[in-house]
């Protein structure tokens, strides 16, 4: 079943059911990709979005995705902020501030992010670097060039 905050305008109170990346004003959702909706392409929103169906290609925003229990995305995400409720993300992830994996999420690919929370349960298959990375778009978090590695993060070897 969908969290309430993640679903409708309306604010939760509870604050032991909200997801730590989710602050009581954060609960309008402005994009949807339903559950039986199959989506081929790059995907570009402002905002919050949840996708429920399945993607096959890119998705690229400033905002936070969340991906649903039955979802599945393949391909490249970048993102502010990743929440994985338990669908699967077949590619490589980077999201600027914070990934969330939750039980029973299924993730293969690596993982580039500020912090990552990851459940008990949860399907990891890659490499996973954290910690200061370059924002998204190549816009930098107030770091000079030389303090960060060619893939935008601090005291890390180069991939090339």
């Amino acid at each position: 079943m969908a969290a309430p905050w993640l679903t409708s305008g309306t604010r939760e109170s509870s604050s032991r059911s909200r997801s730590p990346a989710m602050a009581p004003a954060d609960t309008i959702l402005h994009s949807l990709l339903g559950a039986g909706t199959r989506y081929e392409g790059k995907l570009f929103f402002e905002g919050r979005a949840r996708i429920d169906g399945r993607l096959e290609g890119e998705v690229h925003s400033d905002g936070l995705l969340v991906v649903g229990p039955e979802a599945t995305v393949q391909g490249l995400v970048e993102v502010h902020t990743l929440i994985v409720q338990g669908g699967r993300v077949h590619g490589d992830i980077h999201a600027s501030e914070l990934v969330e994996l939750h039980a029973p999420a299924e993730v293969r690919g690596d993982i580039r992010t500020r912090a990552l929370y990851m459940d008990k349960g949860v399907l990891f298959e890659g490499r996973c670097v954290t910690g200061c990375v370059v924002g998204l778009g190549g816009s930098d978090s107030g770091d000079s060039a030389a303090d960060t590695s060619p893939d935008g993060y601090r005291d890390q070897p180069s991939r090339s």
